[in-house]
């Protein structure tokens, strides 16, 4: 008796809207999204380590030296993702970004990781020329990124279309597009 009454006393009175959108978060179609999402998840991890052959930390890494270099290329406007692929040789310039270029302890900050981890696994990324190192430039994508891009993106890209169109199928996409952040 006595959690029955402590229990009570610890719930909240929650308003209809917000009782909507528990409902909405627990409506049948979230479980079969849900599920999609982690099977998306589960084949993305296994791509990464077997195509790749790299561990997902150092995967987000690179991730990081990627988004620095679209952020660049996309001073000059946004661009298709063919347009990336034929201009690739613009994100792998040295001469990228002497202003703001990306640092072993800019990257470590945004991950909040180890300065000297980032520096061990960017090296790595390095001698798989997926990246280079230049004192000037900073840290920019490799010639290799253009095969990782080519191969590795453009699976990626269907892969997560297949996702969206399955959510868009069983009421996931809708009941996503209709939560709102409290």
């Amino acid at each position: 008796m006595t959690i029955d009454k402590e229990t009570n006393e610890n719930i909240k009175t929650i308003s209809s809207e917000e009782k909507r959108d528990i409902e909405g978060v627990n409506a049948p179609a979230f479980s079969k999204g849900l599920y999609d999402w982690l099977m998306f998840l589960l084949a993305y991890y296994s791509r990464i380590r077997e195509n790749l052959k790299i561990d997902f930390e150092t995967f987000i890494i690179l991730q990081v030296v990627v988004s620095h270099s679209l952020y660049h290329l996309n001073k000059d406007g946004i661009k298709k993702f063919t347009e990336i692929q034929k201009n690739f040789d613009l994100m792998s310039m040295s001469n990228l970004s002497k202003i703001n270029k990306l640092a072993f302890a800019s990257i470590a900050e945004v991950l909040q990781l180890p300065r000297e981890t980032v520096r061990r696994k960017v090296l790595q990324l390095e001698q798989k020329e997926i990246v280079k190192v230049d004192d000037v430039s900073g840290i920019i994508l490799g010639p290799a990124y253009k095969t990782i891009y080519k191969e590795f993106v453009s699976k990626t890209t269907i892969d997560t279309s297949t996702l969206v169109k399955r959510w868009n199928r069983n009421g996931t996409l809708e009941r996503l597009l209709q939560m709102d952040k409290k």
